[in-house]
């Protein structure tokens, strides 16, 4: 079951629907336009947060080609520790010094398994969640091609991400940079981990692995571009690849 927050309208702009309200969650303020509306998901026991999109047509990323998104929801952070052990409980056995916190996200997956997880989580809860697809990636990251980084056109930060210049070296916890989410009120899309997407990188040559967005925490600040994408293979797992989860049509 799907509930949906108040609203309260609020000061500032989206620069695409002239309209901007203000949403607050514990303590935190989100934003939300036309195209975002800010949900919370009773039927998933963790109790976790996601954002509706209306989708709509833009240029994806390096390709510069015209994509149309469907409507979908995402989730405003990457798959947690927590929320992964309970699809599969030996995980925690995997924690380490980079990810050894219930919420950092959960590392040490592959696609497969990100695959499993969304499978479990959509039995679970009797909705359809999945991967997200990179076009979707993309279009929340960057609010349909209006940004160039997940919380607009600045240079990236310590202030905003966790990446290279961070100086970290490993993960950290979900949404532990508010300065860096996007308007929206989607967290980490830019550093912590990369993001596993359900797109093959090259669909003629589909050996070269999966789709990952977003950057990781050894990431230099080019790679935290909404545009930038690299790949993994899908058999294979990684301490700087995690993923979140979408709710949409099957692909």
């Amino acid at each position: 079951m799907f509930m949906k927050m108040g609203i309260n309208s609020g000061g500032g702009s989206c620069p695409e629907c002239r309209a901007f309200f203000t949403l607050k969650i514990s303590g935190e303020l989100f934003g939300e336009c036309m195209k975002a509306k800010l949900f919370v998901d009773r039927s998933w026991s963790v109790g976790d947060t996601l954002i509706s999109f209306g989708g709509g047509t833009f240029r994806l990323g390096e390709t510069g080609k015209p994509v149309e998104v469907k409507p979908f929801v995402m989730a405003i952070h990457p798959v947690t520790n927590r929320e992964y052990e309970e699809f599969d409980p030996s995980h925690r056995e995997k924690r380490d010094k980079y990810s050894d916190q219930d919420d950092q996200p959960v590392i040490y997956v592959s696609w497969k398994n990100a695959v499993s997880y969304c499978r479990w989580l959509s039995e679970k809860t009797g909705q359809h969640y999945r991967l997200p697809t990179e076009a979707e990636w993309e279009f929340a990251a960057s609010g349909g091609g209006q940004r160039k980084y997940p919380w607009g056109n600045e240079d990236p930060s310590p202030k905003r991400a966790n990446y290279d210049e961070s100086n970290i070296g490993k993960t950290t916890p979900v949404g532990s940079y508010p300065l860096g989410r996007t308007p929206e009120g989607v967290f980490d899309m830019a550093g912590n981990v990369w993001e596993w997407c359900d797109d093959w990188y090259d669909e003629d040559k589909k050996e070269r692995g999966r789709v990952v967005r977003g950057g990781s925490f050894v990431s230099y600040g080019f790679n935290l571009r909404c545009a930038a994408r690299n790949w993994f293979d899908p058999h294979l797992w990684d301490l700087i690849c995690g993923f979140r989860v979408v709710r949409g049509p099957s692909l």
